[in-house]
């Protein structure tokens, strides 16, 4: 694998990464401020299912940043 090819896969890491991230920090600050109860039934199951894998999710998108960031440092 050459370096251009090496940085692009770094540098896709660390945006797949970050936006990650930052939506499920988005996320977790929006289920913070309203009632799931309040919401229509068809959106309960998704919002349960997104609230069970917030931290999985956050975990995962934060190990792709740190990837991509150290595949940066490293080439």
């Amino acid at each position: 694998m050459d370096l251009t090819t090496a940085r692009e896969i770094a540098i896709a890491l660390v945006v797949l990464g970050a936006t990650g991230a930052m939506s499920m920090t988005c996320y977790h600050l929006a289920l913070k401020s309203f009632h799931v109860d309040l919401l229509p039934s068809a959106l309960f199951a998704r919002v349960q299912w997104w609230r069970d894998h917030l931290t999985a999710t956050l975990g995962v998108s934060a190990c792709l940043l740190l990837a991509g960031v150290l595949g940066l440092l490293l080439l």
